[in-house]
């Protein structure tokens, strides 16, 4: 008899393991509550408890609970990727631009327009979103300009008032303030192939030199494309003049950041929202930013790398629509304002009024370049855009050794590589 009761509780929980194992990101408990798990790594970039607040209230108001699974970026990235292939992503996701075209086109997310539509939200006033193939699939929340961080202290010990705005005149600066016996360089910024949207750095050279890397049908542009091409001349011209920081090859976001903050580096491209983490890790700093040079002689508008934090729905969610409706609260205007406001970014909400305290030289200096710049981000637009970059930082390293005679020579190589990306789409 002892043996049967054991048998049948054997089974009985075989079967529930099973039926466990069976669910997705979404959890219904038994008294009928909404449970969205939302996977991001934005709750590591602000103040400790912010976001779990901005998700109570959201349940205060619509009785769906949202729990967050927080990782720093890389780690979120690694987890989306395992769980896009196991087919259980968590309802709602963060995005970086550059996976979108892949996990879109895998089906991995939702039309958000058609959720938006459905649930009734009106995106009048909602400034950008991120459509693949004329259908949305991901929303920025919040918008960060990528410009370039200066440490002015380096720059005010060499007798330099005025911020380069040409690239002759960066070079030039450079050059002055680079001093290898002290440990201090003029440039610093990450190419490590494991994370290559560092191109996007590099592309933001020509953008801001009225430049595009794409055709008018969002096909590639690269050979033959003169900005371009000098664009890498004069990126290779900071490494012939010995003005970057060593190991740049290598160099990953986070050890770029470790130079700036040290005292090592007078300037940086990289993301405003790293703004909090320089002036914690050095308070004393005056820290200024600046939009990329641009090309001598370039006269035209204003552009700059503009990234943000964006989310999806994953298409396998059993709750989408509650999905979208907080993504809807989340832009908001009240709501998106503080959001903004505690990410030290800039609102997608064209009504959002951020209550910015933040008066310092560094962060008026980024309000008075996100008022007259336009925001580009052509990379997002291309498929496997993460392998592609990665094609290009390779090859730029090449160049810069010396594999290539020419800066032509390695853009047709990459335009090549390119194009096989297009021709598998």
């Amino acid at each position: 008899m002892k043996k049967v009761i054991a048998l049948i509780l054997s089974a009985v929980m075989l079967v529930c393991l099973v039926s466990g194992c069976g669910q997705g990101g979404t959890d219904t408990p038994d008294d009928g509550e909404v449970v969205l798990e939302f996977q991001q790594w934005f709750d590591n970039e602000m103040e400790a408890g912010y976001l779990q607040s901005v998700c109570d209230a959201f349940y205060e108001e619509t009785g769906i609970k949202v729990n967050l699974l927080s990782q720093p970026y890389a780690d979120t990235k690694t987890q989306l990727q395992a769980s896009a292939v196991a087919g259980t992503m968590a309802d709602i996701v963060a995005l970086d631009g550059s996976w979108i075209y892949d996990y879109a086109t895998q089906g991995n997310l939702a039309d958000l327009g058609k959720l938006f539509t459905e649930i009734g939200f009106d995106t009048t006033d909602v400034s950008m979103q991120t459509t693949v193939n004329g259908t949305v699939y991901a929303q920025p929340l919040v918008i960060f300009p990528c410009l370039m961080a200066v440490n002015r202290d380096i720059l005010t010990a060499n007798g330099i008032t005025e911020l380069p705005t040409t690239w002759s005149e960066f070079l030039e600066v450079c050059k002055t303030v680079t001093d290898p016996a002290n440990n201090v360089y003029g440039f610093a910024m990450n190419m490590s192939t494991d994370n290559a949207t560092c191109m996007e750095y590099f592309a933001a050279f020509a953008w801001n030199s009225g430049c595009s890397i794409l055709n008018e049908d969002g096909s590639p542009f690269l050979a033959g494309n003169e900005v371009f091409t000098a664009t890498a001349e004069f990126y290779k011209s900071l490494f012939d003049n010995n003005v970057v920081s060593p190991g740049l090859f290598t160099m990953t976001d986070a050890d770029k950041v470790q130079e700036f903050v040290n005292g090592r580096v007078a300037f940086m491209p990289d993301s405003v929202a790293h703004l909090t983490n320089i002036r914690e890790q050095a308070p004393d700093m005056d820290v200024v930013y600046m939009n990329m040079p641009s090309q001598d002689g370039y006269t035209g508008p204003s552009y700059m790398r503009a990234n943000n934090w964006a989310c999806g729905i994953s298409a396998n969610s059993e709750h989408p629509q509650e999905a979208a409706k907080f993504i809807a609260y989340l832009l908001g205007a009240d709501v998106n304002a503080d959001l903004c406001t505690h990410a030290g970014g800039f609102p997608v909400n064209a009504k959002a009024e951020p209550a910015y305290t933040d008066t310092s030289a560094a962060f008026q200096s980024i309000q008075e370049i996100n008022k007259t710049t336009t925001g580009k981000a052509e990379f997002y637009s291309l498929p496997t855009a993460e392998a592609l970059m990665k094609v290009l930082d390779e090859d730029l390293i090449m160049y810069i050794d010396g594999e290539y005679d020419s800066a032509e020579e390695m853009l047709q190589h990459t335009q090549a590589e390119f194009d096989k990306a297009y021709q598998g789409n």
